[in-house]
C-alpha cells in the first residue's frame, strides 16, 4: 500500500506505540473508526494473535482504570464483560474477535487487513467527533 486511507489517519497519527506482546486479560486498547476513538478491553486470549475484545464500559472508562509502571492501562474488575449462558451451563464472555495481521493491525475477523475498526492496545481512549 502506497498511501494511507483516510479513514485511518486519526488511527496512524495516535498509536505510535502499541502493546501487541504481553498481552492479557483486562488490557485496555482503542478502537478507531474514522475520526472516532472508542475505549475497549480484552475479555479472553485466544491464542498470541487472537483475542476476544469487548466495549469498555463508563464507569470502568471513567473511574476503575488502573495506570500501570510501563504506561498500560488495565481493568482488574472484569464482571461486567461476563455473563451466563441462556441454558445455565457456563460463563460466556461478552466481545468480538479480533486478530492481529500481517500489518501489525488488531482487525475484527472477517474483516480486511486496511478496513476501518482497528485496535491498539496500552491505553483507552474516547473522542466522538463533534463534526458529525
Amino acid at each position: 500500500m502506497s498511501s494511507i486511507p483516510v479513514s485511518m489517519i486519526n488511527e496512524v497519527i495516535n498509536c505510535k506505540k502499541s502493546c501487541n506482546e504481553d498481552l492479557y486479560v483486562g488490557l485496555c486498547g482503542t478502537k478507531f473508526v474514522g475520526s472516532d476513538c472508542y475505549p475497549v478491553v480484552i475479555t479472553e486470549i485466544i491464542s498470541p494473535k487472537v483475542v476476544r475484545v469487548a466495549n469498555m464500559s463508563d464507569n470502568d472508562y471513567n473511574s476503575n482504570r488502573y495506570h500501570e509502571s510501563n504506561g498500560n492501562e488495565s481493568i482488574f474488575n472484569m464482571g461486567d464483560y461476563i455473563c451466563i449462558n441462556k441454558e445455565r451451563t457456563k460463563i460466556v464472555v461478552k466481545g468480538e474477535i479480533y486478530k492481529l495481521r500481517k500489518n501489525n493491525r488488531w482487525v475484527e475477523e472477517g474483516h480486511g487487513l486496511w478496513e476501518t475498526g482497528g485496535v491498539h492496545f496500552g491505553k483507552a481512549e474516547l473522542y466522538l467527533d463533534p463534526s458529525f
